[in-house]
C-alpha cells in the first residue's frame, strides 16, 4: 500500500505505473545507468527477463506487444545500449507495434555541456535525437515531476492512433530523486468518431459494393487486432470477397479458404497480384500499399477499380503512392460494425460472384506454385509437411530472406490459432529467434516455431542461451542454403554477380544447439527429414533442426520493378516450364 507520504525514488515510479496498467514482464540487458530501474521491479512483482544483447531484449518486447495488447517494455543502458537496441526499435516503429524504451542516461548536470564537447559523461549519446526517426515521441525528464507527468503520456501516445514505440531516456540522477507525491494511473481518453465523415465515406461504397462483380479487399497489419477480427468474420460471411493481404496480415484468412488468394507484391502470390489487376473494387483495410505491395508501376495498380480505403495513420492517406477514389481516417474497429449494419440489410441483393470465385480457382490451378527441382531437399515441401505435422496453437516466427518468403506461401496460416511474426517495413535480419524467445515467454499455452535461415540466425544466435535459462520449448527450423539467398539472387539478377552474398560456409549448427543444451537434428534428403520430422516436432523441450539445401534454391515468381501486378518474373507453368513474360 502507497501513501501520500511514503517516500519513492523516481524509478519506482515507472515500475509502479506500469504494474498498474497489467505489466508483468520488462525486458532488458542491464547497465549501470539502468539499475535503479531494474531494482525498481522486484518492489511491484515485473518480472525481469535479461537477453544476451540488447537487440535481442528489444525484438523479445516486441513479441510481447504483439501478444498480449499492452506496449512491449525494454530497458537498456546508455551509450552503447541505446544504440543497440535502436534496430528492434525501428522495427517497431516501421510494423506500428507499441513499445516503451527506457534508456538509461548520465545525470543532468552532465547533459548540459557546450555543443562542441562530444561527450562529457561515460557511455553518453544524444539518445532523444537518435530515437527521433524512429519512434513516436522522445522524452527525457529532468527532475522527478517532469517524469511523473511523462510516463502516463508516454504510455497514451504509444498506444493511441497507429501504434508505435515511445522513448523515454533517464538520466541516473532522475531516476534515483526521492519524492512523496503518491503514484497513479493513467485514464486512458476515449477517441472520438468522426460520424459524418464515415458517412460520407460508406455511401458510396455500399453503392459500389452492390454493383461490383470482382470485388477483393486488401487487409493489412492493422486488421491484425483481436477487436477486428469477429467482425471481419462476419463481413465475409455476409459479402464473402477475396481477400489479399499484406505480409504482415498473413493468416486473416485461412490459407486454405477459397477467398484467400494469399499476400500481394514483391514476393507474393501471382493468384492475388492477378486478382487485384482485374477487380473491379478494391477495398484497402489498414494496409500501407506500400512498393512490395504494389510494385513501382502504380498508376497500373488495380486500373479497372473503384479503391477506397480506411487507415488510422492520417499521413499514410495523406501522401498515398497510389491514386484511391475515397478514403476514411479512421479505426477499423469503428468502421467495421457500419459497413456490417448497412450490409444486412442489403444481403439479399448483393451480385451474385459465382464467376469471380471460378476465376479465381483457374487461376490457382494455372498459375500454382512451381519452382525448378534441385537434388536434395526443396524449401515448399519441407515448410508444407512441417506446417502439417505441427499441431495448433502455433505461433511461426521467421527472420528476413528467403526463407521468410517461403513460410508466408507455404505454411499454413489462420489467426489467431496458427500465427505468423515476421519483420515486415524494416526488414531485419536477426529479427528471428528473439522474437520467437519473447512469443514462448508471453504465449506459453502455444507451440512457438522458429524457421530461419543460416544467414539470419547467426545475426543473433547468442540468444540460444536463453532458450536453457528460461527452459523454452521453441522448434528451431534451421533452413541453410549456404547463401545470403535473397539479396544473391537480386545480385545475380541485375548484375550477374554475386561477390558478398554466395558461397557462405555454415558452422556446425548442430553442434551449436547441443553446446546451449538443445536437442539437435539434421537432414540433407528427403528420406533423412521424414526420418527426423515427428521426433522433432513432439520433443518435450526446445529442439533444433538444420536443413542443408542445394543453394540454386530461389524465391520465384518474384514482382520486377517495371512490372505491373499481373506480371510476374519469372513464371514456371504446372509442367515446370519458364514462361516467357510479354514486353
Amino acid at each position: 500500500m502507497h501513501t501520500t507520504n511514503e517516500i519513492h525514488v523516481g524509478a519506482d515510479s515507472i515500475i509502479h505505473f506500469l504494474s498498474q496498467m497489467g505489466i508483468k514482464v520488462l525486458h532488458n540487458f542491464p547497465g549501470g545507468t539502468i539499475a535503479p530501474l531494474l531494482d525498481a521491479c522486484h518492489k511491484f512483482n515485473i518480472r525481469v527477463i535479461t537477453s544476451r544483447h540488447e537487440q535481442g531484449a528489444g525484438y523479445a518486447a516486441l513479441a510481447q506487444a504483439k501478444l498480449t495488447g499492452l506496449p512491449g517494455i525494454v530497458a537498456v543502458t546508455s551509450g552503447p545500449g541505446v544504440t543497440n537496441v535502436m534496430t528492434s526499435v525501428a522495427d517497431a516503429y516501421f510494423d506500428g507495434i507499441p513499445m516503451l524504451v527506457f534508456t538509461g542516461q548520465v545525470g543532468t548536470a552532465d547533459l548540459a555541456r557546450h555543443k562542441d564537447i562530444r561527450q562529457r559523461g561515460f557511455q553518453e549519446v544524444d539518445t532523444p535525437l537518435l530515437m527521433q526517426p524512429i519512434t513516436k515521441a522522445q522524452y527525457q525528464p529532468h527532475n522527478v515531476s517532469e517524469l511523473l507527468e511523462m510516463i502516463p503520456e508516454a504510455w497514451q501516445k504509444a498506444m493511441e492512433g497507429r501504434k508505435g514505440p515511445v522513448s523515454i531516456d533517464l538520466p541516473m540522477d532522475v531516476q534515483r530523486a526521492q519524492f512523496t507525491r503518491s503514484l497513479f494511473c493513467l485514464n486512458a481518453s476515449e477517441i472520438r468518431v468522426d460520424g459524418d465523415a464515415l458517412a460520407v465515406f460508406i455511401n458510396p461504397l455500399i453503392s459500389a459494393i452492390t454493383q461490383a462483380k470482382r470485388p477483393v479487399i486488401i487487409a493489412g497489419n492493422g486488421m491484425m487486432n483481436p477487436k477486428n477480427i469477429d467482425g471481419f468474420k462476419q463481413l465475409l460471411k455476409i459479402w464473402p470477397v477475396p481477400v489479399s493481404s499484406s505480409l504482415l496480415a498473413v493468416g486473416l484468412v485461412d490459407s486454405d479458404s477459397k477467398l484467400c488468394l494469399g499476400f500481394h507484391g514483391h514476393t507474393g502470390s501471382q493468384v492475388a497480384g492477378l486478382a487485384i489487376h482485374e477487380a473491379d473494387l478494391v477495398l484497402v483495410l489498414g494496409s500501407r500499399l506500400d512498393v512490395r505491395q504494389t510494385g513501382t508501376q502504380t498508376q497500373n495498380f488495380a486500373p479497372h477499380a473503384k479503391k477506397f480505403r480506411v487507415d488510422f495513420d492520417r499521413a499514410e492517406i495523406a501522401y498515398s503512392r497510389v491514386d484511391v477514389d475515397s478514403t476514411y481516417y479512421g479505426a477499423l474497429q469503428h468502421f467495421l460494425p457500419e459497413l456490417l449494419a448497412k450490409l444486412q440489410n442489403l444481403q439479399q441483393t448483393l451480385p451474385d460472384l459465382s464467376p469471380w470465385y471460378q476465376k479465381i480457382a483457374e487461376y490457382k490451378s494455372q498459375f500454382g506454385w512451381c519452382y525448378p527441382e534441385y537434388p536434395g531437399l526443396a524449401p515448399q515441401s519441407v515448410i508444407e509437411q512441417i506446417s502439417k505435422a505441427i499441431s495448433s496453437p502455433v505461433i511461426c516466427v521467421t527472420g528476413v530472406g528467403s526463407h521468410q518468403h517461403w513460410v508466408a506461401r507455404h505454411f499454413r496460416f489462420h489467426y489467431p490459432q496458427r500465427q505468423l511474426l515476421t519483420s515486415a517495413g524494416h526488414g531485419a535480419m536477426g529479427y528471428d529467434l528473439p522474437t520467437a524467445i519473447g512469443a514462448a515467454i508471453h504465449a506459453p499455452e502455444a507451440q512457438v516455431l522458429c524457421i530461419v535461415g543460416d544467414g539470419s540466425l547467426q545475426m543473433n544466435i547468442q540468444e540460444l542461451g536463453m532458450i536453457q535459462e528460461y527452459q523454452l520449448k521453441i522448434k528451431i527450423v534451421v533452413l541453410d542454403n549456404h547463401r545470403l539467398g535473397l539479396v544473391s539472387q537480386f545480385q545475380l539478377m541485375n548484375w550477374e554477380t554475386d561477390t558478398a552474398c554466395g558461397l557462405k560456409k555454415s558452422p556446425d549448427f548442430f553442434a551449436i544447439a547441443q553446446a546451449y543444451g538443445i536437442r539437435a537434428f539434421h537432414a540433407t534428403k528427403q528420406s533423412e527429414f521424414e526420418a527426423v520430422l515427428d521426433d522433432f516436432v513432439k520433443a518435450d523441450s526446445a529442439a533444433l533442426l538444420h536443413l542443408e539445401l542445394d543453394s540454386r534454391h530461389d524465391v520465384l515468381p518474384m514482382l520486377l520493378g517495371p512490372q505491373s501486378m499481373d506480371k510476374m518474373w519469372p513464371f514456371y507453368d504446372m509442367q515446370g516450364e519458364l514462361r516467357e513474360q510479354s514486353k
